[in-house]
């Protein structure tokens, strides 16, 4: 029965898709820290949608049937699936609890992460 409830807030890759071109961001969310091991950062990262308002949001799950929330382990994988979603950037928080924000390309309203250019008329 918890999965029928937990379904609203749940969204797979295709929807992700639907929901960036809506205007929801995309969150990375850093589960458990990021540690280098050789040439290679490993450590548990996922993602969600959310709104601009903070309001609503829905975890990246691998399918909608099986509700497994998708799990990224290396950094690699994690900026792979970024640039697979048309973000340009990638910023990924490697202490347990960061979070970082993405938009999609295209979007008018960026998270503020650096200058804001400012257009004279």
């Amino acid at each position: 029965m918890a999965h029928i409830e937990e379904a609203p807030n749940v969204v797979t890759e295709d929807g992700l898709r639907s929901l960036l071109a809506d205007g929801y961001l995309l969150e990375v969310v850093c589960k458990e820290a990021g540690e280098k091991r050789h040439n290679s950062w490993y450590g548990t990262w996922v993602a969600r949608a959310v709104a601009e308002d903070g309001r609503a949001d829905k975890m990246l799950v691998t399918s909608r049937s099986y509700l497994k929330v998708r799990e990224f382990k290396t950094i690699v994988g994690l900026v792979s699936f970024l640039a697979e979603m048309g973000c340009t950037t990638a910023s990924i928080p490697l202490e347990e609890g960061g979070r970082e924000r993405h938009a999609a390309p295209g979007r008018v309203a960026q998270p503020r992460t650096g200058p804001v250019l400012v257009k004279d008329d």
